[in-house]
């Protein structure tokens, strides 16, 4: 089945961390089908030539959802890649924004993954976000990535949402992180973007709280944002600058070194959809500390090595400190094991494969195209 994934967040060649999860899932679905994806790209991250970064079509063209002058050359590359396919995938709200006017006759499946659907608005904000919300009553099947998602949208979409959360990478079988032993250096590691929402300034802050309270602690941030200086700044500030490293953004091997090497996962973000990158933690048996509201409190609530603290330095080293009281071989063992069941890649193939046959159920008396990909 030749299927067209439309998203706005995708690896590309400026930011190969963006949507990786929606390339998880492009891969996983060309498995079994003919995959053309296009890539709604950031118009200052486009680039007129570009290599792809795996064996996918891709094709790139700018689009932002606050630049309505980019609007019109996304729905005509939409129209001219809609022409070629049997279904329609799209994946990430602001994908829904340009097929204003445009003629969907292939069955739909929406998968969302945007947090920001869940933030209380008010006054023109909040109209505007019902406005928006309208969008999601087109798709003939949408898909969230988790409950709390899939509980805040249901109201605009046609049926129940249903529920497949996002590819979780695993550790080869046998790779576990090592527990932590005391009078050791603590060897904490945060994964995220360097913007407010993720925390990392807080995460700074609870390494400082940990140094004070006599642990030799040391902090990797890994990934890459526009707060870097702000970061910077507080390291200097907390007297960090030995202790904390901001590594910026790294490839899968690497990513998972560094967390098969630290003791605990730490995160003191303000809400997440599903938190991939926590699950990646768990999948290597860390122990997780971290905060806000949203999909992940949900889903490390299957866990006994994570916690949800206050987004405080003194609460999140509270939750450090429990966890590492408990913390052992066995239980990391167990974590890993959870982590290979909850996320496995199979249930969420069959989970797939259910959410298009579905989609095809739902749109089965509206015409479809027989045209071949040109």
């Amino acid at each position: 089945m030749r299927v067209l994934v439309v998203t706005p967040w995708f690896p590309s060649r400026m930011h190969t961390g963006s949507g990786v999860f929606n390339l998880r899932d492009a891969e996983m679905i060309a498995a079994k089908h003919d995959v053309r994806v296009l890539h709604l790209i950031r118009p200052d991250w486009f680039l007129e030539t570009e290599e792809s970064r795996s064996d996918l079509d891709v094709r790139r063209v700018p689009f932002s959802i606050t630049e309505p002058r980019t609007w019109a050359r996304a729905r005509r590359a939409i129209r001219d890649e809609l022409a070629g396919a049997e279904l329609l995938h799209t994946m990430a709200f602001p994908a829904l924004v340009p097929f204003s006017g445009v003629r969907v006759r292939v069955p739909w499946l929406h998968t969302e993954h945007w947090s920001g659907l869940t933030k209380p608005l008010g006054g023109l904000k909040a109209m505007l976000k019902r406005l928006l919300f309208r969008r999601l009553r087109r798709p003939d099947v949408v898909v969230a990535v988790s409950e709390s998602l899939a509980d805040t949208i249901r109201p605009w979409c046609r049926s129940v949402p249903l529920i497949i959360e996002n590819a979780v990478p695993m550790p080869e079988r046998g790779c576990m992180s090592e527990p932590f032993t005391s009078g050791a250096s603590l060897r904490l590691i945060s994964v995220g973007g360097l913007v407010a929402h993720k925390g990392p300034i807080a995460a700074v802050q609870a390494t400082a709280e940990l140094v004070r309270r006599g642990f030799d602690a040391h902090l990797r941030w890994v990934g890459q944002g526009a707060d870097r200086a702000e970061v910077e700044a507080a390291i200097v500030e907390t007297g960090l600058s030995a202790r904390v490293q901001l590594v910026g953004q790294v490839d899968r091997t690497e990513l998972e070194h560094h967390l098969l090497s630290s003791h605990v996962f730490m995160l003191p973000t303000a809400g997440e959809t599903f938190g991939i990158a926590l699950a990646e933690a768990l999948a290597c048996g860390l122990p997780v500390v971290t905060s806000g509201t949203g999909g992940h409190t949900f889903m490390i609530k299957d866990f006994d090595a994570a916690k949800v603290a206050h987004r405080n330095p003194s609460d999140l080293a509270d939750a450090v400190e429990e966890l590492l009281a408990q913390d052992n071989a066995d239980l990391r063992r167990a974590t890993t094991l959870r982590a290979r069941e909850r996320f496995s890649e199979n249930r969420r193939i069959e989970a797939y494969a259910a959410a298009y046959e579905a989609t095809f159920a739902g749109m089965s008396s509206r015409p479809r195209t027989n045209h071949s990909w040109r």
